[in-house]
C-alpha cells in the first residue's frame, strides 16, 4: 500500500502575489506523485516519514518567509485510506493512485 499525506494551505486574499506565493508552495512538491482535488488541496506519494519531513521543512520554509500571507496544514502519514467525498471520476482515479497504489 500506498503511503502519502494531505497537504492544504491558504493565501490570503486579495493578495497581488497569490500566484507566486502559491508556485513557491507547489515547487515544494517536486519530485513526489500528487494529485490536487481542490484548488490548493494535494495528496502527496511518499516513500516513508523522511519524505513527509523533508516536504514539510520546504513547506515551512516558505511559511516563514511570508508569515502573515500563508495558512498551511499539513496531515500524519497515512497508509491506504478511503477518501470519500464528490469529485469526478477521474479525479478518484488519480487519487487512488497515491493513496491505494497502482490502480
Amino acid at each position: 500500500m500506498a503511503i502519502h499525506i494531505q497537504i492544504s494551505w491558504d493565501i490570503k486574499v486579495p493578495n497581488p502575489r497569490w500566484a507566486e506565493l502559491n508556485g513557491k508552495l507547489r515547487a515544494c512538491l517536486d519530485g513526489y506523485s500528487w494529485v490536487k482535488p481542490l484548488t490548493t488541496t494535494y495528496i502527496v506519494k511518499i516513500s516513508d516519514l523522511e519524505d513527509r519531513k523533508a516536504i514539510r521543512q520546504r513547506l515551512i520554509e516558505v511559511c516563514q518567509a511570508h508569515a502573515k500571507d500563508i495558512n498551511l496544514l499539513i496531515s500524519p502519514a497515512m497508509q491506504g485510506g478511503n477518501y470519500g467525498g464528490w469529485l469526478p471520476k477521474d479525479m478518484w482515479d488519480k487519487v487512488k493512485k497515491r493513496t491505494e497504489g497502482d490502480v
